[in-house]
């Protein structure tokens, strides 16, 4: 008795040190969950007939049935022939539109179980203003982590939108202490030629870049295609990158050496390179109800019809970016194998990219690119987290203490990592997710 009363001291401890408060006097009904499949996201064996045990925001206790006390009282749910998995987290996504159309994608993301996410680079205050309404739960939406408006080169890439576009190194370090005022989570540079079409920043810009931002306590990401930028931006201490290096194939052991000492990562974002034929190949795709519900109608309407299929496939680029895609494969295998750590981005919101569709389509293509369904998961979950919170997380495991972020899933993943989309339920900061309604 005296060492169950303990436990329980240290837990409710533990969580308010979580910032998750358990009063003494009232503490929340337990939600427990017995008998599923736990594959927890920390890439260790799953548990056959796990318990796990949410109390408030948190996870209290995570485990197998003989090992993990079930609490009395509280919401009990039978898991037999369900499997757990922790919550989706995209490192990849873009926002685009008014108020409305912002909130839908946020809505979409949470019905297929994307409970965080990062949006990348094209953030006015419009959009900010929607992202703190969901963090403070005043809407259905992923956590996310913004940068709000990212940086490029006056005439650079994306040509499209707007963006920070410093033609100094002051201004550069203007816009930067700007973006630290409104309290972004990082820094996005584009750091990309677009095969010799547009200017890349600056080296001294994006070292402007850097420097302000680590002033302020602010990370920087980048965008990258080319081997000697990874290099450039590894010396200035950047170790998050977006999509792969496709100038070199296959890169060489003294880059692996430095990506791996450096503690790089790299988010591949595989959907978007493919995005230009893959629902021309595979039109029964778009047959998906939730697929067809995630695009948005002007996007659908552009895939749908059999002649715009046929134009995609006629082009003369179609040969080139499908060369492009396969070295992409190859890196993303390469770096796994390696031990450089590979996080799940879908790029979604952009291009033909469905929002929270994409993350699932992000995971199965890093299966066909080399990884195991387990390593997919984790790309996705637990060291997504840990890029996203630059270090130990607070989400993105299963485990005691953890945010209670996860998905009850009908069909083991891990038999084929496209059963992630047989979602029963889904739970974000321990509460049960309303999905009927979410795809409108």
């Amino acid at each position: 008795m005296r060492i169950t009363s303990l436990a329980a001291t240290l837990s409710a401890l533990f969580l308010t040190m979580c910032g998750d408060s358990l009063p003494s006097d009232d503490p929340p009904a337990p939600i427990t969950i017995l008998g599923a499949k736990l594959i927890d996201g920390s890439g260790g064996p799953p548990i056959d007939d796990a318990v796990i045990v949410i109390r408030g925001t948190r996870i209290q206790a995570a485990g197998p049935r003989s090992h993990t006390p079930v609490p009395k009282g509280g919401e009990i749910i039978d898991g037999r022939g369900k499997v757990i998995i922790p919550g989706l987290i995209d490192l990849h996504c873009h926002y685009f539109g008014d108020r409305p159309q912002v909130e839908r994608a946020l809505r979409t993301q949470l019905y297929f179980g994307v409970t965080s996410a990062r949006s990348i680079g094209v953030d006015p205050s419009e959009t900010l203003a929607v992202f703190a309404d969901g963090r403070a739960g005043k809407i259905p939406a992923p956590r996310v982590y913004t940068a709000g408006l990212g940086f490029t080169h006056p005439e650079g890439h994306p040509v499209d939108l707007t963006v920070n576009r410093p033609a100094t190194e002051e201004e550069a370090r203007e816009m930067v202490r700007a973006l630290a005022a409104r309290r972004v989570d990082f820094v996005k540079m584009w750091v990309e030629s677009k095969n010799q079409t547009v200017p890349k920043i600056s080296a001294e810009i994006r070292t402007a870049i850097v420097q302000e931002a680590a002033k302020h306590d602010i990370p920087s990401v980048a965008h990258i295609a080319d081997e000697e930028d990874v290099y450039q931006l590894a010396g200035l201490g950047v170790t998050d990158f977006l999509h792969t290096v496709r100038d070199r194939e296959p890169v060489d052991e003294s880059f692996v050496q430095m990506c791996k000492s450096k503690g790089l990562t790299f988010t591949p974002t595989l959907s978007i390179a493919q995005a230009a034929w893959y629902f021309a190949e595979n039109p029964e795709a778009l047959d998906d109800p939730e697929l067809r519900q995630a695009f948005s109608p002007e996007v659908l309407e552009g895939l749908a019809p059999a002649a715009a299929r046929e134009q995609m496939l006629a082009s003369p680029q179609l040969a080139r970016m499908k060369k492009e895609y396969s070295i992409a494969e190859r890196f993303v295998k390469q770096m796994q194998q390696a031990g450089v750590r590979i996080g799940a981005g879908s790029d979604s919101g952009a291009g033909n990219v469905a929002t929270g569709w994409g993350t699932h389509r992000e995971m199965e293509s890093l299966v066909a690119a080399g990884l195991s369904p387990m390593e997919a998961l984790v790309a996705a979950t637990s060291t997504a987290a840990e890029i996203a919170e630059r270090g130990e997380s607070r989400f993105g495991q299963l485990a005691a203490g953890k945010r209670a972020d996860l998905l009850l899933l009908d069909a083991d993943p891990l038999l084929d990592i496209k059963n992630t989309r047989k979602i029963e339920r889904v739970m974000q900061a321990g509460k049960w997710v309303e999905r009927d309604g979410l795809l409108r």
